[in-house]
């Protein structure tokens, strides 16, 4: 499978486009229409954050996918002055929040984010899962 390397200004509407971009990516890998929308809410806030925290001055935010031995690498790399996980992870959130739940939720929906360069590159994965038929009992002799 052929890499996915793409450029988009720092902007709200480029987050759409994005995700967009990845979904299809990921459809091209045989993902199900399930795991696409948790591909899509997962680097959907991956890439709202990166527009949010990380947009200096309207830079660039680069996307970078991936398909090997069956999982999904999505690298989002910003220019912002990136954050300390360590911290955001362990705050507690105000159970009245609207807001600060994303790094929760690509956690749930996805099976591995990890931040590099002080948080300015997320890498997110997804596995690609084949329906398996499971025999429950031994046929019967007729």
């Amino acid at each position: 499978m052929v890499d996915l390397y793409v450029q988009y200004r720092g902007t709200p509407r480029a987050v759409r486009e994005a995700r967009e971009a990845v979904v299809d990516y990921a459809r091209l890998c045989g993902f199900s229409s399930q795991a696409t929308i948790d591909i899509a809410l997962g680097v959907g806030e991956a890439l709202a954050n990166a527009v949010e925290h990380g947009n200096k001055d309207l830079g660039f935010i680069g996307i970078t996918c991936r398909f090997e031995n069956g999982e999904l690498s999505v690298e989002i790399l910003d220019e912002g002055p990136g954050f300390d996980v360590r911290a955001v992870s362990k705050k507690r959130r105000d159970p009245e929040a609207v807001r600060g739940f994303g790094i929760s939720i690509m956690r749930s929906v996805m099976d591995g984010v990890e931040y590099e360069k002080n948080g300015t590159c997320v890498r997110l994965s997804k596995r690609l899962r084949t329906l398996s038929l499971v025999r429950t009992s031994e046929p019967r002799e007729a």
